[in-house]
């Protein structure tokens, strides 16, 4: 049975609650694959610097910050004058509350707030906005509108919203999340005032294959396998020496594939997690 935002909601209050109570160091709280990390961070941070977005002296908003994740990201890689985690469960506030309160020149604060809320506060506009892995866990339409609405609504002029989509040619609708496609995803970010800057591919196999096209007896079966495979590896008993040596080379072979790809593909069409940046078009 397909989940409401409700549904995700609760889970999360659990979740968040239940990693927090047994968390003693921050890579406790890691709800990313490493091979992502490892392969995102960095693309990310050259994706930001390239379009001089401002973040370094700017206002940034990570929503859905969950455990930290992004805030640490930000944190480690820049220095903004203003950084702010908002979320809609005060069980993930709680998390990088307390384990990133504060920061050398930075202002760090921390909201509950539901980007999808009709009367969501809305005070100084951002420059960055981050909201990751956020929107395609909001399956109701009305719901999905009101966040982009919002998002308009905080970014500031000239400033630049970062979401993680995989842009697929027909939406998908899995247990957890509504996967709109290319098509519907460009018109309803146009239909509140935003566009798509650039589209860059993030990663194969690190990440749920939700960019292939068709069923999963088909080439999204293949893709599932793999990923199972590598997944398979990194459970298994392995000493650090080599659990690095197998993260570094799966992170390797994600690299390799994205370059030979966008040198023959553009990158929305790689069946592949992407960063999509937008901002205001006016």
């Amino acid at each position: 049975m397909p989940m409401t935002q409700t549904d995700i909601r609760s889970f999360y209050q659990r979740y968040w609650k239940e990693q927090g109570d047994r968390a003693h160091t921050t890579d406790d709280l890691a709800s990313s694959s490493p091979i992502e990390d490892r392969v995102m961070y960095p693309l990310y941070a050259r994706l930001l610097r390239q379009l001089a977005v401002r973040v370094d002296g700017g206002r940034v908003l990570d929503i859905g910050c969950g455990s930290g994740r992004w805030i640490r990201f930000f944190l480690e890689n820049f220095r903004p004058a203003f950084l702010r985690g908002m979320d809609v469960t005060p069980q993930s506030i709680e998390l990088p509350q307390r384990w990133h309160p504060t920061a050398p020149d930075t202002r760090v604060e921390y909201r509950v707030g539901d980007i999808t809320s009709a009367d969501l506060a809305i005070d100084e506009p951002f420059d960055c906005i981050n909201i990751a892995n956020v929107l395609f866990h909001i399956p109701e339409a009305d719901l999905f509108g009101r966040a982009l609405a919002n998002l308009a609504r905080l970014v500031a002029p000239g400033g630049h919203i970062i979401t993680t989509e995989y842009l697929p040619r027909c939406s998908m609708r899995t247990e957890w999340m509504l996967v709109r496609s290319r098509y519907e995803f460009e018109e309803q970010v146009r239909s509140v005032g935003l566009r798509i800057v650039t589209i860059r591919a993030s990663g194969f196999f690190a990440n749920d294959p939700m960019g292939v096209d068709g069923p999963d007896s088909g080439t999204r079966g293949y893709f599932h396998r793999v990923r199972t495979g590598i997944q398979n590896i990194l459970n298994s008993p392995l000493d650090a020496t080599s659990r690095t040596f197998f993260l570094d080379l799966f992170a390797e072979i994600e690299r390799a594939l994205l370059a030979f790809c966008g040198e023959r593909m553009a990158d929305i069409d790689l069946p592949a997690q992407k960063l999509v940046v937008l901002t205001r078009g006016d």
